[in-house]
Order: structure tokens, then C-alpha cells, then sequence
């Protein structure tokens, strides 16, 4: 779903932000601003125009809910700015939910401003524009020894070996530093995904400070703050993962729209903490939109998929 794992506000535009699954705009603002317009929309680079999602900030009072809170019967277009090209979209069938009119859909290019225009059917406008990078690759995706000095293994990548690559990339849990080596694009910063793909697995680990109750609140999928890898690294925490079984992680190089909205947005039990956060104190999350709240940004990214053994 196009890089997506939350619902409500813009939590459901990137990957990675760290938001509950139950948390949706009017938890960022008071009840004044109650019936806002939110967009959650992400480009990714290479890959075909992304659904968007218009909805309206509901009151902290109510339940969020799609239904409720989806905007219906917009006017929805995204514009090249470098061929002057205007992409229509049309309404899906889930409420607020917008999808491309062309099909197939057309292809987000790289280093391209993109501009986001909606007019809602009572002539509400909101206008957003986003610079996609450059497209982004990992080199190495290595496993390192305990002290993080010699290259012990590196893993196979999806381009060379498709989904074989659960089979080949077989790990035991924290046997190891887990490492993305890659040449740093021009982006302010990246963020890091972490996909459990096999629902019924079992634990890789069993904390001891955890109670029963707690591994019941795990979740199968986590989301990194936005991190520097000013020196073309980036390590992968293993306390991000707990389940057995395959993943799939994913790095984002981000635009200044994501990297801003994922530093500033209040942080979240859910999220991957590590070294390298590019952060800081926001009473606000940061949104480049006018006319309303959320997202319109872009990213590039690569991942590759990884088999988690436990421990013997």
C-alpha cells in the first residue's frame, strides 16, 4: 500500500512515523480545529502515482473512523511543474480515498516538483507542492560481527534473487550488527521501516522485564524517527524486531516534506528509537500544506528481505 502502514491524518503517508493505528488528526489540535482538511499522500520515486487521502480533522470527542472523517466529491489534480502535465484523479470507492484517472498510472520521476491541488465540493481549496529525490539503492546490505568491525556476510538483494531471498538471507536473532551501506543522495534524511510478513509467527524473543499482557501489544511492524546516515550508513536495530520468520526492511530517503513532518510529529510507542535522530522539541508537527494539515511528500526506496531464526 504504497509504503504505508497507519491510518487517520497523515500517519498513513509514510511507512515509518511511529503513529498508532488508532490516532487520527484531532489529537494534534483543539477542538476549535475540528474539521480541518488533512491530506496523506506519499511519491515514491519510480513507482506509480500514489493513492491520496482527503479527510477532516474530527473533535478528540469522536471516534475516527473512515466513514466519518473521509471527504467526498473533491476536485483532486497533481501538476508537473517541469512538463506543466496535470495528472486528474478520480474518487475511489473507500470514502476520501482518491485515486489516479489514468491507467495505467503514470510514473513518478525523480528530482521533479510536483504540485497537489484539491477544491472540496464546498469550494474549500488546499494546495501543497513536493521535490522528489534522487533515486536511492543500498550497495551492501551487511551483516557485521558483535563489535560492528568485520563483515561477517552480505545478504542477497531482491533485484538478484526475488523472494528467494528469505531462503538465502537466513539470521539468528542479534547474531550480529545488521548494516545498510549505500552513496548518500542530496536528502535531508532517512527512515527506516521494519515489516514482520508472516502473521501467525512466533517470538524471536521474550523479553524478561515484558508481561503477558504485552506481547499482545506488539506490533508486527515498526517505524524509525528520521535518521542522519551522513556517513552513507545506517545500523538496524535488532530490538525492532521480536517475531520469527521473514521481513521485509526499508529504508526511505526522504524530501523535506516527509523529513519535516516525521521529525516533528509527536513520537509514538511504536516507534524504532536509535542512534542518529534528527529530531527536536515541535508544540506542532510541521506541515507543508496550505488550506489544510497532513502530508504531501516524496521519498525513494530500497529493501531487502531478511529470514529471522531464534536464538538455539
Amino acid at each position: 500500500m504504497n509504503e504505508r502502514v497507519m491510518q487517520g491524518m497523515a500517519c498513513g503517508a509514510l511507512l515509518v512515523v511511529g503513529c498508532s493505528t488508532n490516532r487520527d488528526a484531532s489529537e494534534f489540535f483543539a477542538p476549535t480545529e475540528a474539521g480541518t482538511l488533512v491530506v496523506d499522500g506519499l511519491m515514491t520515486v519510480g513507482r506509480a502515482f500514489p493513492n491520496v487521502t482527503l479527510s477532516r480533522a474530527l473533535s478528540p470527542a469522536a471516534v475516527y473512523t473512515r466513514e466519518a472523517a473521509g471527504e467526498r466529491g473533491a476536485t483532486l489534480r497533481i501538476r508537473s511543474l517541469a512538463t506543466e502535465q496535470v495528472f486528474e484523479y478520480v474518487e475511489l470507492a473507500d470514502a476520501g480515498v482518491y485515486g489516479p484517472a489514468a491507467s495505467p498510472p503514470p510514473v513518478v520521476e525523480e528530482r521533479t516538483t510536483y504540485e497537489l491541488t484539491v477544491v472540496t465540493a464546498s469550494g474549500a481549496s488546499l494546495r501543497s507542492t513536493t521535490t522528489t529525490p534522487e533515486p536511492f539503492a543500498v550497495a551492501e546490505w551487511v551483516l557485521l560481527d558483535d563489535l560492528g568491525q568485520t563483515v561477517r556476510r552480505t545478504f542477497a538483494n531482491y533485484a538478484t534473487r526475488g523472494d528467494s531471498v528469505y531462503e538465502d538471507n537466513r539470521a539468528v536473532y542479534a547474531d550480529g550488527l545488521l548494516e545498510v551501506r549505500f552513496t548518500r543522495p542530496d536528502v535531508p534524511a532517512f527512515q527506516v521501516g521494519v515489516f514482520s510478513l508472516d502473521p501467525d509467527s512466533d517470538f524471536a524473543i521474550e523479553p524478561e522485564f515484558f508481561e503477558p499482557e504485552d506481547f499482545a501489544d506488539i506490533d508486527r511492524q515498526g517505524a524509525s524517527p528520521a535518521l542522519e546516515g551522513r556517513d552513507g550508513t545506517l545500523r538496524l536495530p535488532w530490538f525492532a524486531i521480536f517475531f520469527q520468520g521473514r521481513y521485509k526492511l526499508k529504508i526511505l530517503a526522504l524530501d523535506h516534506n516527509a523529513f519535516d513532518f516525521v521529525r516533528s510529529i509527536p513520537p509514538d510507542n511504536g516507534g524504532i528509537a536509535f542512534g542518529g535522530n534528527l529530531g527536536g522539541r515541535f508544540e506542532r508537527p510541521i506541515f507543508h500544506i496550505e488550506g489544510g494539515i497532513g502530508l504531501f511528500g516524496s521519498a525513494s526506496v530500497d529493501s531487502v528481505g531478511l529470514f529471522v531464526l531464534p536464538r538455539p
